[in-house]
């Protein structure tokens, strides 16, 4: 299984990496954002794509761009991401072929639903080593790729940042002891949930 298809460069190395361990069974995307659904449209042709049933509309849509306000960003990060995002990272629209859910069993995971950031943004969780898959749930970068504490994502990018903030929270009542978000990280150590506790507040 593959959690989020990243930026569409990537499909070619993910497919050789899961080829050596038996093959791709599934996609399943962590929202429908253009860089984390890239490589979905190429690892279709090997699996099907998966995603909650909110994230379907922007994975075979839009990615995101149809409600980001990227005015909401300083001029050269708005610039950089403009292009990146349609000529880099976006493999375009991707065929969803099924849809998961909060609490469905996902290659030993558990599916949480951590909406805000995105319609749909799931990320997965495993309570036998509290390790928690979350996508864009929050960040550890700034707009240039810097690394940072954990914040709640970008304003320019969010649905709805109240419910980002409130998805975090969700996070934290898991007690993760280490998450991996979809860019940098992981975030992990004794203190994660009062750092996931500030980024919401």
């Amino acid at each position: 299984m593959v959690f989020d298809a990243g930026e569409k460069g990537m499909a070619g190395p993910v497919a050789r990496a899961a080829a050596r361990m038996g093959g791709i069974k599934r996609v399943v995307l962590g929202h429908g954002d253009t860089d984390h659904r890239g490589s979905a449209p190429a690892l279709s042709e090997l699996a099907p794509v998966q995603c909650h049933p909110d994230a379907v509309e922007q994975a075979e849509g839009s990615g995101g761009r149809d409600y980001w306000d990227m005015s909401k960003l300083p001029f050269p990060a708005r610039k950089l991401h403009t292009f990146t995002h349609e000529h880099v990272w976006d493999g375009g629209p991707v065929k969803i072929s099924g849809t998961v859910d909060e609490g469905d069993e996902v290659a030993g995971f558990t599916v949480v639903h951590l909406p805000g950031h995105a319609p749909g943004l799931i990320g997965l969780w495993r309570a036998s080593d509290r390790l928690a898959l979350v996508s864009d749930c929050f960040y550890l970068t700034d707009m240039y790729g810097r690394h940072i504490p954990p914040v709640v994502p970008n304003e320019a990018y969010n649905l709805d940042t109240a419910g980002a903030r409130a998805s975090i929270r969700k996070l934290a009542e898991l007690d993760p002891a280490t998450c991996a978000p979809g860019h940098l990280g992981p975030l992990t150590g004794p203190d994660v949930r009062e750092q996931l506790e500030r980024a919401a507040a």
